[in-house]
């Protein structure tokens, strides 16, 4: 089924990668920040940057009216329906359907069949509405959580970064897993977890969030990252930087020595570094894949950065 994705502007190149990484595909048409792809897999409720999803229905340059005629609004139709048309006559618009329905019902509250259209620069898109995101990972945010540590990974951040591993299930470790911002995510989707950390007041920290969020599945262990063992589907984490200088080699020598050790026991890894380390001389064997700016605060930024074999 043809679907348009109505991304957050927040971040569109990251919006968009979550998207294309979970439904594996790389043809796509990008309006605005409409992303329109066809595609059976719904992977609608692990989505973290996307809004909204519609159901394709038409595509015009001009003439709204003549293709309003035209659609069979039988074939969408259950129930009751409302249209929202920014920049258009709604009421118009909506007798249009009215009038090529059998007993048709508008209800501007619930409707059941949810109906809009799309003003772009150069085009107008027609969709019904099949997922709206209720965002409830905002409920996960660090100060909601029982134990709070201050650089506690955003839920919708983190939940992007494990979706850019393209993962659906599996084994997902994060080896500086800290409170648990990634690892909560990540468990709450269905991921077989496995956390490190050097701190033991941090593993009880995260035990304790796990298990308020119900999340049973988990293996922490008191362990230095660059001692990982075993193999994994894959590797989600935020890099510690703690108070370091931004010069500081042994930093640089820690993330060094764990991209070495991640890459013996895993394909994919999604890896976030503080933007005053230059990454890519640290990588190693790693390659490249996909690489995103986001601004934390006016003294930090980061680099998601998705490497694989």
């Amino acid at each position: 089924m043809k679907q348009i994705f109505v991304l957050s502007k927040e971040n569109l190149e990251l919006s968009k990668q979550e998207v294309l990484r979970l439904c594996d595909t790389d043809d796509f048409k990008l309006v605005d920040n409409l992303l329109i792809i066809d595609t059976d897999k719904d992977y609608s409720n692990r989505l973290a940057y996307t809004n909204e999803i519609y159901e394709f229905l038409f595509e015009k340059t001009k003439d709204l009216e003549e293709s309003m005629n035209e659609f069979d609004w039988k074939s969408v139709y259950k129930n009751s329906f409302s249209l929202k048309a920014d920049n258009f006559d709604v009421k118009k618009l909506s007798s249009i359907i009215w009038n090529n329905l059998k007993n048709p019902k508008v209800d501007l509250k619930n409707a059941k069949t949810k109906i809009k259209i799309f003003k772009t620069k150069d085009k107008i898109i027609c969709g019904r509405l099949i997922f709206e995101n209720k965002k409830d990972f905002l409920n996960r945010k660090a100060h909601l959580r029982p134990e709070l540590h201050p650089t506690s990974l955003d839920p919708r951040l983190a939940r992007a970064c494990i979706n850019l591993t393209g993962k659906i299930k599996g084994k997902l470790l994060d080896p500086f897993c800290g409170s648990g911002g990634i690892l909560i995510e990540a468990g709450v989707m269905g991921f077989d977890i496995v956390g490190y950390d050097i701190e033991a007041a941090n593993l009880r920290r995260c035990q304790i969030n796990l298990e308020h969020y119900k999340i049973k599945r988990y293996d922490l262990n008191f362990e230095d990252a660059i001692n990982i063992k075993g193999e994994f589907d894959c590797i989600v984490t935020d890099l510690p930087y703690g108070k370091s200088s931004k010069a500081d080699k042994n930093l640089e020598t820690l993330y060094k020595e764990f991209l070495e050790k991640a890459y013996i026991v895993t394909n994919t890894s999604v890896v976030i570094f503080p933007d005053f380390i230059n990454y890519k001389k640290l990588l190693g064997k790693w390659k490249t894949k996909l690489e995103f700016t986001h601004y934390i605060h006016k003294s930090l930024t980061k680099k998601i950065v998705l490497l694989e074999k």
